[in-house]
C-alpha cells in the first residue's frame, strides 16, 4: 500500500490569481447602474457581448450558437446586442433623440 501524497493548499496570492477579478468588479458596477438608472452601462455591455461573439464566432442565448453552424440565427443576434447597446448609450447620453 503505497501512502497518499498531499497536496499543499493554495497559498492567498495563488487564490487572488486566480478570481475573475472582471466580473467582481462589474456585478457591483451593474448593481449602482440599475438602482441609478443609469443605462448606457448596460449598453456597453451588450455592446461587448456582441464584439467578443463577433471575435468568438459563438452566441450564447438559452443555447449555444456558433456563426458557421448557423450564421443567420449568429448575425441576428449580434445584431440585437450591438443595436440595443447603442441605444441604450444614446438613450442616456442623448434622451431627446429618442422618442421614448
Amino acid at each position: 500500500m503505497t501512502p497518499s501524497l498531499k497536496q499543499a493548499a493554495p497559498s492567498l496570492r495563488h487564490k487572488l490569481a486566480q478570481q475573475k477579478w472582471l466580473t467582481l468588479i462589474g456585478l457591483p458596477v451593474l448593481l449602482f447602474a440599475v438602482f441609478n438608472n443609469i443605462y448606457s452601462v448596460w449598453g456597453l455591455l451588450f455592446v461587448y457581448w456582441g464584439v467578443t461573439s463577433v471575435i468568438s464566432g459563438q452566441v450564447f442565448l438559452l443555447e449555444l450558437i456558433e456563426r458557421r453552424q448557423d450564421p443567420a440565427l449568429f448575425w441576428i443576434i449580434v445584431a440585437l446586442w450591438i443595436g440595443s447597446g447603442a441605444l441604450y448609450v444614446v438613450a442616456d447620453f442623448f434622451p431627446a433623440v429618442l422618442f421614448f
